[in-house]
């Protein structure tokens, strides 16, 4: 009937935005290959050019009335590429990843402060996946710096430009498309601006021939380009359509794993201990997402209190967790 075809509806849309944290977990690594063989800058101008050239066909049916909320869209997605390009000269791919997940958390943010509805078990979904963040980005060996701000700025922008998108869609549920090409206009647009600040005009074509001529890089422009920018943008974009941008987000909190799992093949980065804790963490966190509230209350409580377990090992690490858990309302949580 038809609630079952709604039903197969959202869990193929669930799918898809998995699908769509995987191929977003390829991308750091391609992002960082790219910064080692030419400007920041050049790459990004390059990557978005592509994306915003592929999905220019459907600037023709964008309506008047979307434009002024399709560039602050534009906007906000571009602060995140630009500290994400910035961020990835500095730190490493997996951990980039790890920190983009912080995303999770501002979409319920956003939807609390506006009057939304966010329930008990998405709160809790939100509070599993910072934990694992944290495992992630503290547990290392490396301390954090300055391209770890530059990266944590990254949730920010993509997760404003989300939730932004979710209440656009609902009132003009044909503009998925066009809300898509008018983001990545302005990120190219903006990108070229950047390469013209760096090179103080147009960059010699000897470092883009110098560049284009090797292989790995020709192919990571490419991907990054067609697959990880136009196909990822346009099929999140639609998504939230039919999925809250909360529980989307809680979905592309996976794409660390991927980041992590890509980074380690391409990159040869090592993944330590807290990376497979963290990400367990995380994937709990998709998981209750999707599953049935008394399942959630249950699972979550027990994962909650080995959690506050773990971080009373941790000096300080007990009064910390408490806090958190009274501003989030867990309850029978603590050590």
């Amino acid at each position: 009937g038809a609630v079952g075809e709604e039903r197969e509806g959202i869990w193929f849309t669930r799918v898809t935005v998995l699908f769509v944290a995987f191929l977003y977990g390829t991308n750091f690594g391609c992002v960082k290959l790219l910064g080692e063989n030419m400007s920041v800058s050049l790459a990004a101008a390059g990557r978005f050019t592509l994306a915003a050239a592929t999905l220019s066909p459907f600037l023709g049916s964008l309506r008047k009335e979307v434009i002024p909320v399709g560039l602050e869209i534009g906007f906000w997605v571009t602060l995140g590429y630009v500290v994400q390009a910035i961020g990835l000269e500095t730190i490493e791919a997996s951990k980039a990843a790890f920190l983009c997940a912080l995303i999770v958390v501002v979409c319920p943010v956003l939807e609390a402060f506006n009057g939304g509805k966010v329930t008990s078990a998405q709160w809790s979904s939100v509070g599993l996946a910072v934990i694992g963040a944290a495992f992630l980005e503290l547990g290392g060996n490396i301390s954090p710096g300055e391209g770890d701000l530059f990266a944590l700025m990254q949730p920010v922008g993509f997760g404003i430009a989300l939730w932004k998108c979710e209440k656009t869609l609902a009132e003009y549920p044909d503009q998925g498309g066009a809300l898509t090409a008018i983001q990545l206009v302005c990120t190219m647009v903006a990108s070229w601006l950047w390469v013209l600040g760096d090179y103080k005009g147009l960059p010699p074509l000897e470092e883009i021939t110098k560049a284009a001529i090797q292989p790995e890089v020709a192919v990571a422009v490419l991907w990054t380009g067609f697959i990880t920018t136009a196909l990822t943008v346009y099929l999140q974009t639609t998504s939230v359509s039919k999925l809250s941008s909360a529980e989307a987000t809680v979905l592309i909190s996976t794409e660390p794993i991927w980041g992590a799992a890509f980074a380690s093949l391409l990159l040869g980065e090592l993944i330590g201990p807290n990376a497979y804790v963290g990400g367990g963490l995380i994937v709990l966190a998709c998981l209750s997402s999707i599953v049935k509230p008394d399942t959630i209350t249950s699972v979550n409580t027990n994962i909650l209190k080995g959690a506050a377990a773990t971080a009373a090992v941790v000096p300080g690490g007990a009064q910390a967790f408490n806090k958190l858990a009274e501003s989030m309302n867990w309850t029978n949580a603590g050590p």
